[in-house]
């Protein structure tokens, strides 16, 4: 009798799985972590100087049909249905930037005032979504632009990180 009850514990715990880890939800901030990686890397590719950057105060909808298949070449793996989509709402959300406690000195402006810019470098940010191509990490986008022409995209790598979202790293997706 007890042979059987611990071959139908043993057969039960076979059968049944691991308790799945939770889903990974978008951040809901751009961290100053995120703005301090973007200006060095824009230091980096000399696009940045120590001068005042401007910066875009809240996230603006980057996440397209062109910027999203520039994502998808960077990573392997296949996509479940509607992730994609999921992933666009997410970063295509509006969320207020916090520039304070960075090490760059930030240029905060609104979006109506892109237009009395036309003659400086203007950084614009995409939110923070989960990357749809590699659901195990999240990212946004970062987009450079002098009078809105030119426009360098970026990907901003977040990996989870003690219960927050930590910067993995800035990669180029275009030119």
């Amino acid at each position: 009798m007890k042979s059987r009850l611990i071959a139908l514990l043993l057969l039960a715990a076979c059968a049944t799985q691991p308790p799945k880890p939770p889903a990974l939800a978008p951040p809901d901030a751009v961290s100053p972590a995120v703005l301090d990686a973007l200006c060095g890397r824009l230091r980096m590719d000399a696009i940045a100087s120590a001068a005042p950057l401007t910066v875009v105060n809240v996230t603006r909808p980057l996440a397209t049909q062109q910027s999203m298949g520039a994502l998808a070449m960077t990573v392997r793996g296949r996509v479940k249905g509607g992730r994609i989509a999921q992933s666009v709402t997410e970063a295509n959300r509006e969320i207020v930037l916090q520039t304070d406690g960075t090490s760059c000195t930030w240029r905060p402006i609104a979006p109506a005032a892109l237009a009395r810019h036309q003659d400086e470098m203007v950084l614009e940010l995409s939110a923070p979504m989960v990357n749809a191509f590699s659901p195990r990490e999240g990212g946004l986008f970062a987009r450079v632009t002098v009078g809105g022409e030119g426009a360098s995209w970026y990907w901003v790598t977040l990996v989870p990180y003690g219960g927050q979202w930590a910067v993995r790293g800035v990669s180029v997706l275009g030119h």
